[in-house]
C-alpha cells in the first residue's frame, strides 16, 4: 500500500469539501472541473462520489435500504472527524 503525499491528502480534503456542490450541479466551473479531474485520477474519492450518488438514488427513488442509510451514517461520521481548523473549501 503506498502512501499519499501532502499534495494528494489536500487535493483529496479539497474535493471532498466541493464533492456535494459538484454533484448537485452546484459548483462553479473551475471547481466543477478540478473536481471531475481529481474523481477520475483519485479511486478513493471516486468511490466516495459513487456512494454519494447511490445514497442521492436511493433517497430520490424512496427506496432507502439499511445498507444505504448505514453508509450514509458511516460517511457522515467520517465528516465530522475532518480537521475542525480546515474551513477554506475554495481551489
Amino acid at each position: 500500500m503506498s502512501s499519499m503525499s501532502l499534495t494528494e491528502m489536500a487535493r483529496c480534503l479539497r474535493t471532498s469539501r466541493a464533492l456535494q456542490r459538484y454533484l448537485d450541479g452546484e459548483a462553479d466551473d473551475l471547481t466543477a472541473a478540478r473536481v471531475a479531474a481529481h474523481l477520475e485520477e483519485c479511486r478513493r474519492c471516486g468511490l466516495q462520489a459513487q456512494t454519494y450518488r447511490a445514497i442521492k438514488q436511493a433517497l430520490r427513488g424512496g427506496n432507502v435500504d439499511e445498507l444505504a442509510l448505514h453508509r450514509l451514517r458511516a460517511f457522515s461520521g467520517s465528516l465530522t472527524a475532518s480537521d475542525p481548523n480546515a474551513d477554506d473549501d475554495r481551489w
